[in-house]
């Protein structure tokens, strides 16, 4: 070889090597899968696992997490859900816990989808509650807003959607084509690890062992590119628009917000009673951006509270 095969060689090597190393070093989706509880619901875009607790024949809460934590982040409000009489009913979205990771774009379109697909299947036809995380909350007012009859009332939990905040390695990559996803693919797990421990410091959680299973999650392949799909995408939505239809529908909503929350930008519940008035919020001032699994008392609490309007 010439010189100057042997230095493209090099520089093919320098930049396929790291970020395929990281893959590597990642278990596939079908490990994350053994020994999880419910089932896999087989959808257009792939295959979802959902969890359902409590009786049939109840009325049905169906719970969407947000962006990193899968659906186990809801375990203590949906046993609570199930002790106030509700069926209760989970997935985990495209790309995190046991389901599948589909190619394209992590937007509002894929997601309503896979919503859709849950609640048709799990839900029999009636109406439900939709109770969304952080991203999670702006899929199920998005969904809200295209199924209204499907609907009977949306909490939001650290509700997306109306400012966040990002650290500046994220900003980057999500702002940046190419650079920006190699240099997630080679070093978000460990940004992603640092978050989990960072979070961890939020106090006591209901579910136990949360930094070793999200930093689980981070080494799961597939779990990154959808971190980084959903915020170049899902995330970057603005919501006031969808939020301002479900109030003029009169659709009745819960914000159930962190007083320390630091994700979520501090105007956010201004904005909110400005679009929506008629929404009850609700904020937990000792709570950060974690509260569904920090402070699930107070969740559950304010969602009972909530229930009997519906």
């Amino acid at each position: 070889m010439t010189p100057g095969l042997w230095i493209g060689a090099a520089l093919a090597a320098g930049l396929v090597g790291p970020p395929l190393f990281a893959w590597l070093m990642c278990r596939p989706r079908q490990a994350a899968r053994q020994g999880l509880a419910g089932r896999m619901l087989r959808l257009a875009d792939g295959r979802t696992h959902v969890t359902t607790d409590g009786l049939k024949g109840r009325r049905v809460a169906v719970l969407v997490h947000g962006l990193t934590t899968p659906a186990w982040v809801f375990d203590a409000i949906a046993a609570g859900l199930v002790v106030q009489g509700w069926q209760v009913v989970r997935h985990d979205l495209w790309g995190r816990g046991g389901s599948d990771t589909p190619g394209g774009a992590q937007n509002r379109a894929l997601f309503t989808r896979q919503l859709a697909g849950v609640i048709e299947a799990e839900a029999g036809g009636k109406p439900v509650l939709l109770v969304g995380y952080s991203m999670g909350a702006a899929i199920a007012a998005a969904y809200a807003e295209a199924n209204p009859a499907q609907v009977r009332g949306l909490a939001m939990l650290a509700p997306a959607g109306l400012g966040h905040r990002m650290d500046g390695f994220t900003r980057f990559c999500t702002a940046t084509p190419v650079l920006g996803d190699w240099l997630w693919a080679t070093f978000s797990g460990i940004g992603l690890r640092a978050a989990a421990r960072k979070a961890a410091r939020q106090g006591p959680s209901s579910v136990e062992n949360i930094t070793a299973r999200l930093a689980l999650e981070s080494r799961t392949r597939g779990y990154r590119r959808a971190v980084l799909s959903s915020l170049r995408h899902m995330l970057a939505e603005d919501m006031r628009p969808t939020l301002k239809a479900l109030e003029a529908r009169g659709l009745p909503m819960l914000a159930v917000w962190g007083g320390e929350d630091g994700l979520i930008a501090g105007a956010a519940t201004k904005k909110l009673a400005r679009i929506a008035p008629g929404a009850e919020q609700v904020t937990v001032e000792a709570a950060g951006h974690g509260l569904p699994h920090t402070h699930p008392r107070e969740v559950l609490k304010a969602l009972s509270g909530f229930t009997p309007r519906l």
